[in-house]
């Protein structure tokens, strides 16, 4: 909370100020926080009570519960708690209809990796019920991967 109000603070209250979180790891995009839905509210509430003006929550599937099977995603559980700030939501929302159903179900705003890299003009596809483009893995090569760096063999 203390960084939040000291950027707040430096750049006064007409620059938006916003975090980005996930439960996902880099090298485990599943991962859940062990408090569950607790922690959520933990989170989101001291987000909001430090004055940040958006949430940008990234899931691996931005759609799915949480926790669990069944129950709120992590957006939901985003705009239950942080009253006040914006939401923005990403992971897997290049399909229109999920994109809609999270927009629907908490998101102000839907951020777009993957589809927009395929589709840079996802918007006008989308609003004109064309077909998007499959992502193409091999724009973003050579993939690095740490595993095979120097100082993990050392370790």
């Amino acid at each position: 909370m203390a960084t939040i109000k000291s950027v707040r603070a430096s750049v006064g209250a007409s620059v938006p100020v916003g975090i980005r979180v996930s439960q996902g790891k880099v090298n485990d995009f599943t991962h859940k926080w062990a408090e569950g839905e607790q922690g959520a509210e933990t989170i989101f509430g001291t987000l909001a009570a430090a004055g940040v003006d958006y949430i940008h929550v990234t899931e691996f599937e931005a759609w799915q519960p949480a926790f669990g099977t069944h129950g709120p995603t992590l957006v939901q559980l985003a705009r239950r708690y942080a009253k006040g700030p914006a939401i923005i939501a990403n992971g897997g929302l290049h399909d229109a209809s999920r994109a809609l159903d999270v927009l629907e179900h908490g998101a102000d705003i839907i951020a777009l990796g993957r589809g927009a890299l395929s589709n840079p003009d996802w918007p006008a596809k989308v609003q004109q019920g064309l077909a998007l483009e499959e992502f193409d893995r091999s724009i973003l090569g050579p993939i690095a991967d740490i595993k095979a760096s120097e100082l993990a063999q050392a370790t």
